[in-house]
């Protein structure tokens, strides 16, 4: 598989603007694809729940990479299909649509920031093991995800970090580089435009200026990181 960055350079104002989210939850933890009873119980019970919130706490674990969670929902040939699609899955998958076959419920959801689509099939309330775990056990990816555009991801990092959303500031940039930011400012306000784009050495460097205060950042992008759908590509700044 190939993945291009495309479209540097130009110039563009950035608008501050909130994106459309399937909210993540859970901590990081070790990938695995064995849990036991006992690391499960710890969740809420998942006996009862409908296949759609069964299946949404799933893409959340995976999401988020906090994989024990997800080993609990998920069966281990799921758990090898997304993890070997991406670790963390990211927070950007939204539920499209739910259906029912022959005891299992299909569970459909789309990636809003590379695109691609992900089914998850889930068994039935009735048809579940008495514990409730392990209940999906299909996982189906369709759609090739397009790698995200290195200067786009650059230009949603500076909209975040300007309207002071620390969260996705934490998602689009390293701790490293976001700390670096927000020593600059806490919210870096909406007169950034981007003068260009250029690539070296498997990084794109994205230079703005500040229409008001005159300053110049520069925020540079990992292209191997964003061709592999990881979080926090953007690991360096430059603030003159």
């Amino acid at each position: 598989m190939i993945r291009r960055i495309i479209g540097l350079g130009g110039t563009t104002a950035l608008a501050v603007s909130a994106p459309f989210v399937l909210t993540a939850a859970g901590a990081p933890a070790n990938a695995t694809t064995t849990t036991t009873t006992t690391s499960c119980s710890r969740l809420a019970s998942a006996t009862n729940i409908s296949a759609a919130a069964y299946a949404d706490r799933l893409v959340r674990a995976w999401g988020s990479s906090a994989t024990t969670t997800a080993d609990c929902y998920a069966s281990t040939a799921v758990t090898r299909a997304l993890y070997g699609q991406a670790l963390p899955g990211g927070i950007h998958w939204r539920r499209v649509s739910t259906e029912g076959a022959a005891g299992t419920i299909y569970v459909t959801y789309h990636d809003d920031a590379r695109g691609g689509n992900l089914t998850i099939g889930v068994q039935n309330v009735g048809l579940r093991a008495a514990n409730g775990w392990h209940a999906a056990y299909t996982a189906k990816f369709s759609g090739e995800p397009r790698a995200w555009n290195a200067v786009q991801w650059s230009d949603n990092l500076v909209r975040a970090w300007g309207r002071g959303d620390t969260k996705w500031t934490a998602y689009y940039a390293t701790p490293t580089a976001a700390a670096q930011l927000h020593k600059v400012a806490a919210k870096g306000g909406s007169h950034w435009t981007r003068s260009s784009a250029e690539g070296a050495a498997g990084t794109t460097y994205v230079t703005y200026r500040n229409d008001v205060t005159r300053h110049t950042l520069v925020i540079g992008v990992s292209n191997v990181g964003l061709s592999q759908g990881d979080a926090h590509a953007a690991y360096r700044v430059q603030y003159h």
